[in-house]
């Protein structure tokens, strides 16, 4: 019984110094192959999708498109969550209380209501008109 134990447990430690050991030789080759790159400009700066990441901190923003953003997300967490209700109506609206259809008819309503609002205020606007 106790020679299966101590076998177990060196078979466990030369798993380990293997691994160990790999890793110290995959590091080391790592290293020594960096050190044949050549540091460029571009190699050296962070990617910004196309920016100079140190130019001016101060560029346009365009809060219309900000807003916009915005409210597509909002409205398109909420499709989301109303999608599954929706292709589950006949089998789920038959069990619900009045209380409960009640809130679901509420609900789209806040959301119908801050839609129309939106579109009166001109956010969903792309160009302005001048």
């Amino acid at each position: 019984m106790g020679e299966v134990f101590f076998g177990s447990v060196v078979y466990g430690f030369w798993i380990g110094f293997f691994c160990f050991v790999l890793t110290l030789i995959l590091s080391f080759m790592g290293f020594i192959i960096s050190q044949f790159s050549r540091d460029e400009w571009a190699k050296l700066t962070s990617f910004e999708c196309g920016f100079d990441a140190l130019s001016s901190s101060r560029c346009p923003f365009s809060l219309r498109f900000f807003m916009l953003a915005l409210l597509f997300l909002i409205f398109d967490v909420e499709v989301v969550l109303i999608l599954p209700f929706v292709f589950s109506m006949k089998v789920v609206f038959l069990k619900l209380s009045f209380f409960s259809k009640f809130l679901g008819v509420l609900f789209m309503v806040v959301l119908i209501i801050g839609l129309i609002h939106e579109y009166n205020e001109g956010t969903l606007d792309w160009v302005e008109d001048k």
